[in-house]
């Protein structure tokens, strides 16, 4: 073997050393530094129950029990209300969870000579857990830690301050505000409803299913509710404006709780309430609702003497029985219809309607009419929208109208149902607005524009030869 050779073997065996040893240096260094680090301490443990096993959680003038599976209220230092106070059952399981267990964050100080810096030595916030074998747990609540998310704790028999998240804390602060029952009323539809009455004093709206009454079959077709009050001639609701009032009802929950027993309502607004009452096929629920503050009312249940406050009440003590009405006149399907008249006004428009479906003729004053150009002018009639309510004292208004024009009467005459001859009267009531007169009753004000619009649609009429 040459010396060139030799000289080339010698150095790659002394590289292939070299990598070995850096290698087996790493791997032991990686292994050495694993040794060093400390070993997984888990959180400090307190109380040492079992939550499925809690009968009995006492906070200061306040105790609940687990009887029959149910956790009640069987303590209140102020007294338990007519009618007892309604616990739910999930929130009180879910603080059960956190206190029949309950993991620290961390060891404050093993053995604190002043508990007065934490807020321990006189604290009043003390909450004991039971078990169904006896077995006791008392925690004692302190001050909030500088950095505000946690709260300084002990438990009786330990003489060590940790440190607790603040949900734990807030169980004990808020004990019974925490765990009763929120909910009024379930999740539903708008066709669940089967009344709706709101008495706001001087005003009263009342709100039912359309049913087969012959009133009923003349109110707009796509209106499945009828508001039979405060106007006196029955009116079609408005799905959207009624959907709009509803919604804060819809899994209706109480924001906070007042006074369980107060002395007097007058403070709350609620010796004059606003009354609503909700029928539905899931079960029915009458509030009486008083003042508003801050964003929210006062509000108390009609057979409950508890104040609570709810959101979303302003739907109600500002409603106006005008927004909760379709606004059309007398809107009927053209298939209903064999004849109408539009008489009183500049000219009398005369409608005839022979045959069905897509064989059917139309006539206006004796003349065939192209179909398009009738239906177009039909829909100006049958379209007819109430701009407004007629205002208070407006009688002397309405006896003088005849300055402003005649009257003008829109008649129909039906096949469905047979021989019905349904109209409405357009009374002058200012330059402006018409009253509308309808089976006897005048309530609301149409534009004129509305109506000229009648004449001008019938004036550019087209015609078949």
């Amino acid at each position: 073997m040459s010396k060139k050779s030799k000289t080339l073997l010698i150095t790659l065996a002394v590289l292939v050393l070299l990598g070995g040893g850096y290698y087996a240096s790493t791997i032991w260094g990686k292994k050495k530094n694993a040794s060093e680090q400390p070993a997984y301490t888990p959180p400090p443990e307190l109380g040492h129950l079992e939550s499925s096993g809690l009968v009995k959680i006492e906070n200061p003038g306040v105790t609940i029990e687990k009887i029959n599976g149910f956790w009640e209220l069987t303590y209140l230092e102020s007294g338990i209300p007519p009618g007892g106070i309604e616990l739910d059952q999930s929130s009180v399981q879910y603080m059960t969870y956190s206190l029949a267990t309950i993991w620290a964050e961390r060891v404050i100080e093993e053995e604190p000579e002043d508990l007065s810096v934490y807020g321990l030595d006189n604290s009043t916030t003390r909450t004991i857990v039971t078990d169904s074998d006896g077995k006791k747990a008392m925690y004692i609540l302190g001050d909030m830690t500088p950095a505000r998310t946690a709260y300084y704790f002990m438990e009786e028999g330990d003489p060590k301050v940790y440190s607790v998240a603040a949900y734990v804390a807030n169980y004990m602060l808020s004990f019974l505000d925490g765990i009763r029952k929120r909910a009024l009323f379930p999740a539903f539809e708008i066709p669940a409803m089967t009344r709706l009455w709101i008495d706001l004093g001087e005003t009263q709206i009342d709100i039912i299913p359309r049913d087969d009454s012959p009133q009923s079959a003349l109110v707009a077709p796509f209106s499945t509710y009828i508001v039979s009050s405060p106007y006196k001639y029955p009116r079609g609701a408005d799905t959207q404006a009624l959907d709009t009032l509803l919604t804060p009802f819809k899994g209706l929950e109480i924001a906070d709780f007042i006074d369980d027993a107060p002395v007097s309502l007058l403070p709350y607004g609620l010796d004059k309430p606003v009354r609503f009452i909700l029928q539905t096929q899931l079960g029915s629920l009458e509030l009486l609702i008083g003042n508003e503050f801050n964003g929210k009312h006062y509000v108390k249940l009609a057979n409950a003497p508890g104040v609570f406050t709810l959101r979303g009440m302003e739907s109600v003590t500002d409603v106006k029985p005008f927004t909760l009405i379709d606004k059309f006149a007398l809107i009927i399907n053209i298939d209903q219809v064999d004849h109408f008249t539009v008489s009183g006004g500049e000219k009398v428009l005369s409608a005839n309607l022979q045959g069905s479906d897509d064989d059917v003729v139309f006539f206006l004053n004796g003349k065939k009419t192209e179909i398009s150009a009738f239906r177009g002018f039909y829909q100006t009639v049958i379209g007819l929208l109430m701009d407004a309510e007629i205002p208070e004292s407006s009688g002397q208004v309405l006896n003088q109208g005849t300055a402003q024009g005649g009257n003008i009467t829109i008649e129909y005459r039906l096949n469905t149902p047979p021989g019905a001859r349904p109209s409405i009267t357009l009374i002058p009531f200012d330059r402006d607005f018409y009253a509308l007169r309808q089976d006897g009753t005048i309530e609301f004000l149409i534009s004129r524009n509305q109506i000229r619009k009648i004449f001008e649609t019938a004036d550019s009429m087209k015609y078949e030869e």
